[in-house]
């Protein structure tokens, strides 16, 4: 998830669509090949306009390959993390509206 989010901080704007679509088969791949494979396709697809966030992908590929262990159902859970987002801010939620207030001092 975080290579994605800095891939995006590495690519102008009116490029994000394209490079979405383009990305998605290196974290979709069946192993490690298959995404190197696409790595290596994105490269000559984008050309010198890659060369940072191709960088990034390639620097993390050793952290990034035992990723590609897990199945997709796994996968789509460990990319999205709006489930644990959500999960988390119904705890935050539930322990503010608990919260019990401190008695004053005396003084």
């Amino acid at each position: 998830m975080h290579l994605i989010r800095n891939t995006f901080r590495l690519v102008g704007r009116q490029d994000w669509d394209a490079v979405k679509r383009d990305i998605k088969p290196i974290y979709a791949a069946t192993g490690p090949d298959a995404a190197l494979a696409a790595v290596d396709e994105l490269d000559e697809k984008w050309g010198a306009s890659t060369v940072r966030w191709i960088r990034l992908w390639r620097n993390a590929w050793e952290e990034f390959t035992p990723f590609l262990d897990y199945d997709v159902e796994i996968r789509k859970v460990i990319c999205s993390t709006n489930a644990i987002e959500s999960l988390n801010a119904r705890y935050r939620r539930a322990v503010r509206a608990r919260a019990i207030s401190r008695p004053s001092r005396p003084r």
